[in-house]
């Protein structure tokens, strides 16, 4: 009966000791524009202005537009969640040149992934600038060119590709620029060259495993 305690006992002690070394470990941001309006200007979504269920990452941005999954020109994403554009508005023409700043009062490092969908005309492109300084200023510390990936679309934007960038040293702005209202994105990821949409961990299968053969142990022990 000892023994049996004594192995339980240790392996509750193992999965405390696993489960806190996750929990206290630093994670990337993800901003998947849940709980977003239809066709509202992103803003300080994502800096206060979320409301409640919404982060406060200190991130603004500043001429993006979100729409509700599947709204406009653009195919649902594969988290179903909503997607932001940069909107032409008033100061230029679907297909223009226009520039969207993400600015990270924090800062962020290591690196920037999201989902992105396009359908650009011949010879188009979108160039994503990641800035040491706030707004699309200081210095470049990383660029990404994305092309047309929705060729294949019949009539809308129905194809999302993961892409990702990584850089040395701390950003505060990523600036997009590239056709007005043709690009959507989703699922933005700060800090990691990696998605950070939640998927089933190695880390929680062993807790889960651990927790088993624990609840057996005690079981035993108490004779049930």
């Amino acid at each position: 009966m000892r023994r049996s305690l004594c192995t339980a006992f240790i392996f509750c002690l193992v999965l405390l000791t696993v489960s806190s070394a996750f929990a206290n470990s630093s994670t990337p941001e993800l901003m998947n524009f849940n709980y977003f309006p239809n066709l509202q200007s992103v803003g300080s979504f994502y800096n206060g202005g979320g409301g409640n269920g919404v982060p406060d990452f200190g991130v603004s941005f500043s001429n993006f537009w979100g729409v509700r999954n599947g709204s406009g020109n653009f195919g649902p994403d594969p988290t179903h969640t909503p997607i932001v554009f940069i909107n032409s508005l008033a100061t230029a023409p679907a297909g223009a040149s226009v520039t969207g700043t993400m600015t990270v009062g924090p800062g962020f490092s290591n690196g920037l992934n999201f989902l992105f969908t396009a359908a650009f005309g011949q010879g188009q492109s979108e160039l994503i600038t990641v800035w040491s300084g706030a707004n699309g200023t200081g210095t470049v510390l990383a660029t990404l060119r994305l092309y047309s990936n929705d060729s294949s679309c019949a009539s809308s934007a129905c194809m999302w590709t993961s892409v990702s960038t990584g850089f040395t040293g701390t950003a505060h702005s990523v600036t997009f620029s590239g056709p007005a209202d043709e690009m959507g994105i989703t699922d933005i990821t700060l800090g990691s060259t990696r998605t950070a949409i939640p998927e089933p961990s190695s880390i929680y299968l062993l807790a889960t495993g651990l927790v088993a053969v624990s609840a057996w142990r005690l079981r035993r022990f108490f004779g049930v």
